[in-house]
């Protein structure tokens, strides 16, 4: 059984947006399924209790699946993968989790942070007004009334992620095996944002690229 590396570039402010999907298209691009037993995950925050967060709920994930997975916390201390290793210093780390049997790696990043505006058109609404007769307060019919909303726009803050799932063991050419693109708008909720962000790469990848 093949072992696997996750890593993940995540941000303290990944948070959830009401019921829209987070993932809006993936690409496997290795174009084969294959079978890992062993996942190391990394979330990519200056947040340590963030961090934690993020990588218990992706073993929780992995788990519920049959896949087992291990939080980086006591494997990897860096913050930051890719702000604080040189290309040397990369490789080094590849190199010893290879030899420690890992195979892959995941990376997370922000692409983008943008104020979006959205026009959500007015119309119109019709209600029924109960009439009374007398004095005894007896509802005989109802008339129509009709009510026109304008136009609202919303405005708020939309970030942009990609993870990228890597195979490490292939260190003389291009090693890309998935990449997804997620969007998460006006942020509300961490704990729900990670839960949400969690089951739906999970999701992806056992769809896609993972084999059980």
């Amino acid at each position: 059984m093949k072992k696997i590396i996750l890593i993940f570039g995540f941000l303290s402010f990944l948070i959830i947006s009401c019921a829209t999907p987070y993932l809006q298209s993936s690409t496997n691009v290795s174009k084969v399924k294959k079978k890992y037993d062993k996942i190391l995950i990394f979330a990519n925050s200056k947040d340590k209790t963030t961090r934690l967060q993020f990588e218990n709920q992706m073993v929780q994930d992995f788990a519920a699946q049959g896949i087992k997975a291990f939080s980086s916390m006591a494997v990897i201390q860096t913050n930051s993968f890719s702000k604080q290793l040189n290309e040397k210093d990369v490789e080094e780390l590849r190199a010893k989790l290879v030899a420690d049997g890992y195979t892959g790696v995941i990376i997370t990043n922000l692409l983008s942070k943008d104020q979006y505006s959205d026009v959500v058109s007015g119309g119109t609404s019709t209600a029924y007004v109960p009439m009374r007769y007398g004095r005894f307060g007896r509802y005989y019919g109802a008339y129509p009334v009709n009510y026109w909303e304008p136009d609202q726009v919303q405005i708020g803050t939309e970030y942009t992620l990609e993870s990228c799932l890597y195979d490490i063991t292939e260190s003389d050419k291009d090693n890309l095996q998935w990449v997804g693109r997620f969007q998460v708008k006006d942020p509300s909720s961490l704990t729900g944002s990670i839960e949400k962000y969690s089951k739906e790469l999970v999701d992806q990848l056992l769809l896609e690229n993972i084999a059980q």
